[in-house]
C-alpha cells in the first residue's frame, strides 16, 4: 500500500484547525496522527477531505460506550453485558454492533453515536498546545481505519466550528477543570456555613465521590460530558468541590493503554513478524499442490494458536469456536459438497490433506478446479483472520507495515495452475 508524509510540524506552530482545512481544501485522504510527549496520541482519519473518523489512545479517552450512555440510550448495565461478550469473542462484532444485536439500540442509534464520539474526539484534540502532527496519506481510507469501520464522511467545516466553540468553552473551565474531561475532583473537607443545594447539584456531589472523573460522572449520570463539565466547574469556582492535580507520567518508551476493556482487545504484541518467517521458512520445503494446499490449513491454525496466546497474555480465553464462527460469517466453511472439520479453532488437516489426495491423483480438470478453488477459499481465509487481528492494532503506521509484510508474503504463496 502506497503512503506518505505530505504534512508534519508541530502544533505550537500550526493548531488542528488549520490542519483540518488544508485537509478538506485539497480533499485528501489519509490519517492525521497527532502525539505529545506523555506519550499520549490521536488519530484522524479522511475520506476526500471529509473526517471520517477519530480516536484518542490514552485510558481515559472517550469510549462509544461513554457516548452511548451519555446521549440516554442505554445504561451502564447493558454496555458491560456487550463488554463481557466482547472479551470472550475478540475478532466477533464490536461493542455497539453487539448493542444493536441484543435490541438495546438501533443501527440508527449507533451511527448517531459513532458520529458523535468522532466528533467529541476531534474537538478534544483540537485543545492539544503541544505535540507533533503527521498527515500519512493513502489512497484508500478503508486501509487505514481499524475494525474494518466505514467512513462516516462528517463535514470538515461542522468539525471545525465545534472545534472552535470548544475552545472558546475551555480557555474559560480550563481554571477550574484543568485535566479536561480527566479532571478528578473531590468535595471540600468541609463547608463552614449552612447551604441549601438543590437536587441537580446534590446529585454530582454524590457521583464525584462515586466516580471522581468528569466523564465518567457524565457517563454514569447519562448526560453529555460538556454540560456536566460546565456544572462540575460552577461548583469547584464557588469552592465546594477542587481538583485532584495528578502529574503526567511520561511513557519513555512504553505504549500507551486504551480504555478497558479495549486495552485488552487491542492486539500489539501479536507476534506477526515471527508468524510470517516461521511460514515462509516451512513454505520454501513444499513444492507441489499436494504438500502446500495442506500447508495453507497448518498456517491458519498456527495464526489461531498465536492469537489464542495474545489473548491470554492479554488476560482473555479465545472463545473455542472463534475460527468456525468467522468461517460461516464469511462463507468460507466449505469446498463444494465437502465441508472443513473444525475444532477447538483448528481445522483438521489429516482430513484436508487426504481429499487432496483422492482429487489431485484423479482426473485433471476436477483437480484444476479444485485446486483453484481450495487455494482461494484458505488464501481468503487466512487474510480474514490477519484483517481482524490487525484491525485491532491501535497505531495506523503499526497496521500499514504490517499489512505491507503480509501481503508480500501471499505473493509468495501464489501457485501455478501448470503445477496441478
Amino acid at each position: 500500500m502506497n503512503t506518505d508524509t505530505v504534512l508534519s510540524g508541530y502544533l505550537k506552530d500550526f493548531g488542528l484547525v488549520e490542519i483540518l482545512q488544508i485537509v478538506e481544501m485539497g480533499a485528501m485522504t489519509g490519517a492525521i496522527h497527532l502525539k505529545q510527549s506523555t506519550g499520549r496520541m490521536g488519530i484522524l482519519y479522511f475520506h476526500e477531505g471529509r473526517l471520517s473518523n477519530a480516536a484518542e489512545l490514552d485510558p481515559g479517552a472517550l469510549a462509544v460506550g461513554d457516548v452511548i450512555q451519555q446521549l440516554g440510550m442505554t445504561t451502564y448495565q447493558r454496555i458491560e453485558e456487550a463488554y463481557a461478550q466482547q472479551l470472550q469473542d475478540p475478532l466477533g462484532k464490536r461493542i455497539g454492533e453487539r448493542l444493536v444485536m441484543m435490541n438495546v439500540i438501533t443501527e440508527q442509534q449507533l451511527r448517531e453515536a459513532l458520529r458523535m464520539k468522532t466528533l467529541w474526539t476531534a474537538r478534544e484534540l483540537s485543545l492539544w498546545s503541544d505535540g507533533t502532527y503527521e498527515f500519512i496519506s493513502s489512497p484508500s481510507v478503508q486501509k487505514l481505519l481499524p475494525y474494518g469501520e466505514s467512513s462516516l464522511d462528517i463535514e470538515v467545516v461542522r468539525t471545525t466550528m465545534e472545534m472552535v466553540r470548544y475552545g472558546d468553552e475551555w480557555s474559560e473551565l480550563n481554571k477550574y477543570l484543568p485535566e479536561g474531561m480527566r479532571t478528578m475532583l473531590q468535595l471540600v473537607p468541609a463547608i463552614q456555613y449552612t447551604m441549601l443545594f438543590d437536587m441537580r447539584s446534590l446529585e454530582l456531589f454524590t457521583h464525584v465521590n462515586l466516580y471522581r472523573r468528569v466523564r465518567r460522572i457524565a457517563s454514569a449520570l447519562r448526560r453529555q460530558e460538556m454540560d456536566v463539565a460546565r456544572d462540575l466547574g460552577q461548583l469547584v469556582q464557588q469552592g465546594f468541590l477542587r481538583p485532584v492535580y495528578q502529574e503526567a507520567q511520561k511513557l519513555n518508551g512504553r505504549r500507551v493503554r486504551l480504555p478497558d476493556p479495549a486495552e485488552k482487545l487491542r492486539l500489539e504484541n501479536f507476534e506477526l513478524l515471527n508468524l510470517i518467517s516461521r511460514m515462509e521458512q516451512e513454505w520454501e520445503s513444499k513444492h507441489t499442490p499436494m504438500e502446500q494446499l495442506p500447508t495453507l490449513v497448518v498456517f491458519i491454525n498456527w495464526t489461531m494458536d498465536a492469537l489464542a496466546e495474545t489473548c491470554r497474555v492479554n488476560g482473555i480465553e479465545l472463545d473455542a469456536n472463534t475460527l468456525q464462527a468467522l468461517m460461516k460469517n464469511e462463507n468460507l466453511w466449505h469446498l463444494g459438497s465437502y465441508n472443513f472439520r473444525v475444532d477447538q479453532n483448528h481445522i483438521d488437516v489429516e482430513n484436508f490433506t487426504t481429499l487432496c489426495y483422492e482429487i489431485l491423483n484423479g482426473d485433471i480438470k476436477k483437480a484444476a478446479g479444485f485446486y483453484d478453488e481450495a487455494s482461494m477459499v484458505l488464501q481468503r481465509l487466512l487474510g480474514c483472520i490477519f484483517e481482524m487481528i490487525n484491525g485491532r492494532v491501535a497505531n495506523p503506521r503499526e497496521r500499514i507495515e504490517n499489512q505491507e509484510v503480509w501481503e508480500a508474503m501471499f505473493e509468495q504463496f501464489a501457485l501455478q495452475r501448470g503445477d496441478v
